[in-house]
C-alpha cells in the first residue's frame, strides 16, 4: 500500500495545532520538531520515537548528591552490593524517618524470628517514597504531628480534615527541655542547670570515663531522699485508706516504679485494685477476667473511686482515662504528686520482669534514670500524648543491650548509653520490629508460610506474639514495634506516635555528646564542675524541680482518724451502759440526801 508522507503527518499536525501556541512561527517550529521523529518506512519506530519525545517533555532531570559510600546486604557468607541500585534523594526532599538499620546482631531473624541472616538494609525506591516528603516550603506547626492526635488538633484549629484520611506522616525534630525545664539563659549557674555535678569526685581520665561518672552522679542526684520516701508512703497510705473505705471486699497495693526501685522524685504513685471475689469466680468457672460482666464491675468501681477523689479536699483534678487499661488519675494537693489507680485483672508479670532485668544488668537503673529524665523534660514520656511510658523505656533499653550481644563492658555506662542512643537512631522502624527476650529482629509485613510452620509457631508464645504484632500500620508505618516480655502479644510501641521525635532527639543528643567528648579529650585544663558531658540530654532548668522536692520533703501527713463502722449491737450496749451509769449516780445522790438530777430533753451521746 502506498502511504504518503502527508497522511502519516496528519495526526501530528492535528496534535500540534491543538496544543501549540497561537504564534504561527512557534507552531511551524513545533511542526518541524514533531515531523523530525517520523520514519516513513517503519511505523513501530515512528511510534517509539514519539513516545520517547513525550516522555522527555515531562521528565525533569535532577542532579544527584554525591554517593555516601557502598552499602551491602549480607546473607551468611555472601554479600551483595546495593550501592549502585540504591535510590539517591534529590536536594528538594526532606527526610522524615531515621536512616536504614545498621544493626548487625548475630541473632537477627528472618521473616518471623528465625536466625538466618545478618542484615544491613539499604534504601530502596519504595522506602524513599515512604520516608520522604516534599519540602518546598517550611513545615507548618501542625505538620510536626500526625493527623488526628491531640497536638495536631490543637494546632490545626478546625481547618480541612482531609489529611486524616491519608498517611499520618509528619516532620521529626529534636526537642529541647520545655515547660518548667526550659532554660531561660544558657548562662545560668551550674547549681541550677547542672545540679548533678557536685555529687561525685572527678578523678583524671578520658571522656568516656568522665561520662560514666556523670551518669552515676546524675542517678545519685535523682534518687529520692529519705524524707521524700516518707512523704510518698504517707500519701500512698492516704490513698489506700480512701479506696478501701469506698469499695467493699477489694485489695489495694502499690505497683510501678515505687515497688521496683526505679522511682524518681517526680514519678507517679501507681495503685492496683483487685477484686478477690471476681478472681475466685474466674478461677472456679475458668472465665476470662476481661469478660463483659466483669468489665461492668471494674468500671463501676472506677467511677466510685473518681467520686471519692472529688469529694476529698486533699486531691484535685480527678479524671477517668479510658485506654487499653482504664486508669483513674488525680493530683495530691499538698505534694503535687500524681496518683494513678487501675484495676488488676491478673498477675503483675511486668514487675517480675523488671526486677529480673535489674539483677541481670547492673547498669539498667542508671541508664533508665538518664533517658527517662531526658524524655520527661521534653514532654515525650506521656503515653496518652504519644510518648513512651516508664515500662516501654525500660524494655527499650533492655532490647538495645541484648542486641549488643555483650559487646560492651557491663560496668561501662558511657559506652552503653551511646550504644542505646545509636541503636534507635539508626533503626528502620518502618521495616523491622524488635523482641527483647530472646533478642530478635523481625519484619513488619505478612509473609506466607506452610501450615506446619504456622502450627509450630503457634505453639511458641513468643513467635505467636510476633506473628500477631508483625503488621505494618498503613497510616503510621513508622511506629515502634516492641514485644512485651511479660505479654508476648502486647506491642509496647503501638501508641507511641511521637517516636520519630524521640529518634531525632536521640540522634542530635548523641552527636552533641560525641563532639563534647572530643573537645574534652583535647583540653588540658578541664572544667570539672562547670561543663557536663550529659548536657545534651539533661541540661535544663532545675529550679522548679528543686522547689517541688523541698515541698515534698517538708510534707507531714496529718493524724489520721480512722472511721469504724459501728454495728447495732454495739450501739445498744453503749446505750445500756449509759443508763446503768446514770442509775448509779442517782442512787449515790439519794443516799447522800441530795435531790436527783432532772432529766434533760437532749439525750447524752454514747
Amino acid at each position: 500500500m502506498n502511504v504518503s508522507h502527508r497522511n502519516i503527518c496528519r495526526p501530528v499536525y492535528k496534535y500540534v495545532s491543538r496544543y501549540s501556541s497561537a504564534n504561527p512561527g512557534e507552531r511551524s517550529f513545533q511542526r518541524y520538531e514533531d515531523a523530525r521523529d517520523i520514519y516513513i518506512d517503519d511505523l513501530d519506530a515512528t511510534l517509539e520515537a514519539h513516545r520517547a519525545t513525550n516522555r522527555a517533555k515531562i521528565i525533569r532531570r535532577v542532579k544527584a548528591p554525591p554517593d555516601p559510600g557502598n552499602r551491602t546486604i549480607t546473607f551468611g557468607n555472601s554479600a551483595v552490593d546495593r550501592s549502585a541500585s540504591s535510590t539517591k534523594l534529590p536536594s528538594t526532599t526532606r527526610r522524615l524517618v531515621a536512616a536504614p538499620s545498621t544493626i548487625t546482631d548475630n541473632s537477627i531473624s528472618g521473616p518471623r524470628g528465625d536466625n538466618v541472616a545478618k542484615v544491613e538494609p539499604a534504601a530502596t525506591s519504595q522506602d524513599v517514597k515512604r520516608q520522604t516528603l516534599k519540602a518546598d516550603s517550611a513545615p507548618k506547626p501542625w505538620e510536626y504531628w500526625p493527623a488526628g492526635t491531640i497536638q495536631h488538633s490543637k494546632l490545626y484549629q478546625g481547618r480541612d480534615k482531609a489529611s486524616k484520611r491519608s498517611i499520618q506522616d509528619y516532620y521529626p525534630r529534636a526537642f529541647a527541655p520545655d515547660g518548667q525545664w526550659s532554660l531561660q539563659s544558657k548562662r545560668q549557674p551550674s547549681r541550677i542547670s547542672r545540679p548533678w555535678l557536685p555529687h561525685s569526685n572527678w578523678p583524671e581520665g578520658d571522656a568516656l570515663q568522665r561520662l560514666g561518672k556523670e551518669i552515676k552522679a546524675f542517678e545519685k542526684y535523682m534518687a529520692p531522699s529519705r524524707e521524700e520516701l516518707k512523704a510518698t508512703r504517707s500519701v500512698a497510705s492516704e490513698v489506700q485508706s480512701l479506696i478501701l473505705s469506698t469499695l467493699n471486699d477489694v485489695s489495694c497495693a502499690v505497683i510501678g516504679s515505687y515497688s521496683t526501685g526505679l522511682a524518681l522524685p517526680f514519678s507517679d504513685i501507681d495503685f492496683a485494685v483487685s477484686f478477690p471475689a471476681v478472681e475466685s469466680e474466674v478461677a472456679i468457672h475458668n472465665k476470662s477476667p476481661r469478660g463483659l460482666q466483669f468489665q461492668k464491675i471494674y468500671r463501676k468501681g472506677l467511677y466510685k473511686i473518681v467520686g471519692a477523689f472529688r469529694s476529698d479536699a486533699n486531691f484535685t483534678q480527678p479524671e477517668l482515662v479510658f485506654a487499653r487499661i482504664p486508669i483513674v488519675r488525680a493530683i495530691h494537693r499538698k505534694t503535687n504528686q500524681e496518683i494513678q489507680v487501675q484495676i488488676q485483672t491478673g498477675g503483675n508479670a511486668q514487675q517480675q520482669h523488671t526486677l529480673a532485668y535489674q539483677a541481670e544488668y547492673p547498669s539498667l537503673r542508671p541508664l533508665y534514670v538518664v533517658l527517662r529524665s531526658c524524655l520527661e523534660m521534653r514532654g515525650l514520656s506521656r503515653p496518652y500524648e504519644g510518648g513512651l511510658g516508664s515500662y516501654p523505656i525500660l524494655i527499650s533499653i533492655v532490647n538495645a543491650l541484648k542486641h549488643a550481644s555483650g559487646q560492651h563492658d557491663p560496668h561501662d555506662l558511657g559506652s552503653q548509653l551511646l550504644h542505646v542512643l545509636k541503636f534507635y537512631e539508626s533503626s528502620d522502624l518502618c521495616r523491622y520490629g524488635f523482641s527483647a527476650d530472646p533478642p530478635r529482629l523481625f519484619r513488619k509485613d505478612k509473609t506466607s508460610m506452610a501450615a506446619e510452620e504456622r502450627l509450630r509457631r503457634a505453639a511458641d508464645p513468643v513467635l505467636s506474639g510476633i506473628d500477631t504484632m508483625a503488621k505494618l500500620n498503613p497510616l503510621r508505618p513508622y511506629l515502634l514495634c516492641l514485644q512485651d516480655p511479660a505479654d508476648p502479644k502486647n506491642d509496647l510501641g503501638r501508641r507511641a506516635y511521637a517516636i520519630k521525635h524521640i529518634q531525632e532527639t536521640f540522634a542530635v543528643s548523641r552527636r552533641s555528646m560525641v563532639e563534647a567528648m572530643e573537645v574534652w579529650d583535647r583540653q588540658t585544663n578541664k572544667p570539672v564542675t562547670s561543663v557536663g558531658l550529659l548536657d545534651a540530654l539533661v541540661h535544663a532548668n532545675y529550679w522548679h524541680f528543686k522547689h517541688e522536692r523541698t515541698r515534698l520533703g517538708l510534707f507531714k501527713a496529718p493524724k489520721s482518724h480512722k472511721r469504724r463502722t459501728t454495728s447495732a449491737r454495739e450501739m445498744l450496749e453503749k446505750v445500756m451502759e449509759v443508763d446503768r451509769r446514770k442509775a448509779a449516780e442517782d442512787r449515790s445522790r439519794k443516799d447522800q440526801g441530795s435531790p436527783p438530777e432532772p432529766e434533760s430533753d437532749v439525750s447524752e451521746s454514747p
